[in-house]
């Protein structure tokens, strides 16, 4: 694994947030999402990639994105796996990496490589003005809507956003999220137990530390 950066450290003590998106050979809609958040970010904004691509693909993503985020105020970083580990290891190693080279970091956010969250949704989550240690961009608000997905695929997600937390005993309507932001604090308490998922299953293993230690969910 490889944690890239061409920026010194002061640059990395101005980073207050951190936009984390896991990647598997994302070539179209990830290079898309990028261009639409690097035009909305600031100098206190830092964007990682965490692709677990193959390696004949990772440079040729790298370059996508690369492009895409050329005219941003914010950062820009990779931190590649040299195989497929699950999202949930790359949101995790996401997490240490920031905890090491970001000793001013307020929010963690993760949000997936695929389009399917909004950048306006996203900076939202980024200018929300709470404490609260874990906030969920939630589909199931009065608000929130559902674009592009079956009706297959959305029956599924109710379903499992209804037996998951009753199973876990956390009061979360959507827990299979993965557009969220973390403070510091709950990252700590994530990265101090071991990790049994590996893949999109982390998101509810995550709420359920956070909640289990008594920490603010929204």
């Amino acid at each position: 694994m490889t944690f890239v950066t061409n920026y010194n450290l002061e640059q990395l003590n101005l980073i207050k947030c951190v936009i984390a998106i896991p990647s598997y050979n994302e070539v179209t809609a990830l290079p898309i999402l990028i261009k639409e958040l690097s035009l909305v970010l600031n100098s206190e904004d830092a964007v990682l990639i965490l692709d677990d691509s193959p390696l004949d693909n990772q440079e040729k993503i790298k370059s996508l994105v690369t492009n895409s985020f050329s005219d941003s105020k914010g950062m820009l970083l990779f931190l590649n796996s040299d195989k497929k580990l699950g999202r949930g290891s790359a949101v995790r190693r996401g997490m240490e990496s920031c905890k090491k080279h970001f000793p001013n970091l307020q929010y963690f956010i993760e949000c997936d490589a695929d389009g399917s969250h909004q950048v306006s949704d996203i900076i939202k989550l980024r200018d929300h003005q709470s404490k609260i240690d874990l906030v969920i961009g939630s589909r199931y608000l009065s608000k929130s809507q559902i674009i592009g997905w079956s009706i297959q695929r959305r029956i599924f997600s109710r379903l499992l956003n209804f037996i998951i937390p009753k199973m876990l005993r956390v009061p979360v309507r959507d827990i299979t999220n993965g557009l969220r932001r973390y403070s510091p604090q709950s990252i700590d308490y994530i990265l101090k137990v071991k990790q049994l998922n590996t893949g999109f299953t982390y998101l509810s293993e995550q709420i359920f530390i956070v909640n289990k230690n008594s920490l603010s969910i929204l």
